[in-house]
């Protein structure tokens, strides 16, 4: 009797397990294991010894750092250089390589280094943190490719940033340092330097042009998608790469550049940014800003004294923002393409938009269309919250907020100066924003929707509606 008791409690508590897990989609699962990153990297940078001071910096300055260096983005509360310790710099600098490979590719990796065996749960939540499309069965062999790849880039990132800032007059030791950290952060596109003591980023540097290219570099090739750095790895011809990629390429050289003109047109006459530079300095300048705008929050003269059509510029590079499966934000350079190719179609009343020889279907465009809205829902209750919250802060102006609000969003993390003043309420909004602008609001959003597996297939007549 008393075993037929256990057995039936066993299988109680199991059935209850099962309906406990069986809620944990993968989108949730993804939300939650960033948040608990978040959490444990908070509680860190809380200790004493993690401040510079020797003083805890308190829960609200914490918890905004640990967001933005877990969900990669350049936003600090106040100058890290100047704030942390050793200790607290490590703790960041782990966040943000965590963060910026991803928890579930990462975790998946010394899965596979262990020689565990991935269970499909996992392999689905890694395929969700990296927007990716491949069958499950070859993740794991992805995984490490893309670790062994960050790794790699990071680590020569790393040697020619201690070269430069060698040059630049550091000490071996401190330029070693500065290399590791700074070449984490460019390629994992978090834009958190340790260098600037005053929040100038790298202004010191502009005209270090080794150093310049090299995080400009890193920063572009991290905001690739791995997946893109995979194929180019595996196939060495344009003409073998996927369609993804391809437009992936295309699009980044089309804004990388054309914003770094764009720059110059705006600056060239600027004396308080690139004004009194020679022309081939001022080139690279636009050229490092362009490529920040898009990912990461570095900068390498004051964007505070930017021109407003740089200011415009900015925001819609940020807006715009890197590849899906990448290190970097926005709203990703595909949805952009898949928009404009769909406009381009209508226009010439087609039904279809066709690209080397496959059409973009109406998945496909109901899913940027969504990303899209969700991203302008986001930023407008956002922007509404913080301007009831700034209302009578005489220090904050309307299009100061506005250009915070992009670049948490974004996860880009640049900034006209602000962060440190705002209010509590307007600190919370902005941790919100890079947590669903790093997470993906699609994904936060449908983490919460009901599945719909067996959904009637009955199809309806389309409703006629003007637009």
């Amino acid at each position: 009797m008393r075993d037929q008791i256990r057995l039936g409690e066993s299988i109680l508590s199991r059935t209850q397990k099962n309906k406990i897990f069986k809620n944990f989609t993968t989108a949730r699962i993804l939300l939650l294991s960033s948040f608990v990153l978040i959490l444990i990297g908070t509680l860190l940078l809380m200790l004493p010894f993690a401040s510079k001071s020797g003083k805890s910096i308190g829960f609200m300055d914490a918890f905004f750092t640990a967001t933005a260096a877990t969900c990669v983005v350049g936003m600090t509360v106040a100058p890290t250089a100047a704030t942390f310790s050793v200790f607290g710099q490590i703790v960041i600098l782990f966040l943000v390589q965590i963060g910026g490979i991803g928890f579930m590719t990462f975790t998946s990796f010394f899965y596979s280094m262990l020689g565990r065996k991935l269970s499909l749960k996992r392999r689905l939540s890694m395929s969700e943190d990296m927007s990716q499309t491949t069958s499950v069965e070859k993740l794991k062999n992805i995984a490490i490719k893309i670790v062994l790849l960050a790794f790699g880039m990071e680590f020569l990132g790393s040697i020619f940033l201690t070269i430069g800032f060698c040059i630049s007059g550091y000490s071996f030791g401190i330029a070693l340092w500065y290399g590791i950290f700074h070449s984490i952060s460019a390629f994992c596109n978090a834009g958190i330097d340790v260098v600037s003591v005053t929040g100038n980023s790298l202004a010191a540097f502009s005209n270090n042009y080794l150093i310049l290219v090299t995080i400009a570099l890193l920063t572009g090739v991290g905001g690739l998608g791995f997946i893109v750095l995979v194929d180019i790895s595996e196939h060495k011809r344009f003409s073998k790469w996927s369609l993804h990629t391809k437009i992936v390429i295309v699009m980044t050289l089309i804004l990388t550049f054309g914003g770094a003109f764009l720059f110059w047109i705006a600056e060239r006459k600027n004396p308080a940014t690139i004004g009194n530079m020679p022309l081939f300095t001022q080139w690279v300048n636009c050229y490092f800003q362009s490529v920040a705008c898009r990912s990461v929050g570095f900068t390498s003269f004051d964007i505070i004294k930017t021109t407003d059509l740089s200011k415009t510029v900015s925001m819609l590079l940020m807006f715009i923002g890197a590849a899906p499966g990448s290190t970097g934000g926005g709203i990703k350079v595909t949805t952009i393409y898949i928009l404009f190719a769909h406009v381009v179609a209508t226009l010439q009343e087609k039904k279809e938009y066709v690209v080397d020889k496959r059409a973009i279907g109406s998945h496909t465009l109901a899913k940027a269309i969504s990303s899209l809205m969700l991203a302008m829902i986001v930023l407008s209750i956002s922007s509404l919250i913080i301007f009831i919250a700034e209302n009578n802060r005489s220090e904050t102006t309307f299009p100061q907020l506005i250009f915070e609000q992009v670049g948490a969003y974004s996860t880009c993390g640049m900034s006209l100066g602000i962060t440190s003043s705002l209010s509590t309420v307007s600190k919370l909004v902005i941790i919100i924003d890079m947590y669903l602008g790093r997470i993906g609001a699609f994904t936060f959003f449908m983490s919460f929707a009901k599945s719909r597996k067996n959904s009637t297939k009955i199809k309806y007549p389309e409703a006629n509606i003007n637009v």
